[in-house]
Parts: C-alpha cells; structure tokens; sequence
C-alpha cells in the first residue's frame, strides 16, 4: 500500500481508545499495559486499520522478538 494512503501509527489517544473497549468488551485482565503493545492484524503497510477487529493486545517482548522483530 502506497505511504500516502496508509493511516498513521496508533495515537497514545487511540491506544486509550482502544484499551478500554477492550476491557469494556473482554473484562478487565488487571495486565500493565505499559508492558503491552497493540498489534496490527493487518499491518498498516498492507491497508490494516485501527479498526478495534484489527487490533490485538500482545506483550510487548513477544511482540517485538517474535511477531515482529524487524
């Protein structure tokens, strides 16, 4: 997907956003978020969005050593 039609990275706004629809829709897990990144589904390289089905919590070791570690 062309840069120019990509969305931006998650705003500390929208992670809020989202970490508390998460709760509001799963419960709240009691995790420190601080330890947790959101993950795109999707990548937004490849058209993914902020859409809350396009969004997974992941911790943030696993994240960025297995899922992504570019």
């Amino acid at each position: 997907m062309p840069k120019e039609k990509r969305v931006d990275p998650l705003t500390s706004e929208e992670r809020g956003q989202y970490i508390k629809r998460f709760i509001d829709t799963y419960k709240d897990p009691k995790w420190d978020w601080s330890k947790y990144d959101i993950h795109h589904v999707v990548p937004i390289q490849y058209g993914g969005d902020h859409s809350f089905d396009n969004l997974f919590p992941l911790p943030r070791d696993i994240h960025q050593q297995v899922v992504t570690p570019w």
